[in-house]
């Protein structure tokens, strides 16, 4: 009686025998994988401070990298991008401080105490005068 196992007959767990994954690709003529060819690339996250926007504005930037600065003063943040075809654009983000949203309340849909027990006697009362009149016909 044959057992299907489910895995390819070339499967092998991790553990004994083990190979990175460089070393099990078939190597393709002319285009080698090798992690010496391949350099990570560097990552440059400084922030500059600036006197104004025009600072900003003013402040060179290399073609295809963007810069981000703030202004000293704290009140706002300025990103700074350079196209590939020449173009520069600044973008201006202002900071304000986080405020709590204020709860609005729509005083037209609540009603105070005394009008909800007036409201209530009212229904209770055309009830009262339903029901007698109910009882009347009732009798007839």
């Amino acid at each position: 009686m044959a057992f299907y196992n489910g895995f390819p007959a070339t499967y092998q767990p991790l553990g004994y025998g083990y190979q990175p994954y460089q070393q099990t690709v078939p190597q393709v003529q002319g285009a080698q994988m090798s992690s010496a060819n391949m350099t990570p690339p560097t990552i440059r996250a400084e922030i500059i401070q600036v006197d104004s926007e025009e600072a900003a504005s003013s402040y060179p930037v290399g073609v295809g990298t963007s810069q981000m600065m703030i202004a000293k003063d704290d009140s706002a943040i300025y990103v700074k991008t350079a196209l590939a075809n020449g173009q520069a654009t600044l973008d201006v983000f202002v900071k304000r401080p986080r405020t709590a949203p204020k709860p609005v309340m729509d005083m037209g849909d609540y009603v105070t105490r005394d009008e909800f027990e007036k409201r209530i006697q009212a229904i209770l009362g055309a009830n009262k005068a339903t029901s007698k009149a109910k009882a009347k016909e009732d009798e007839k």
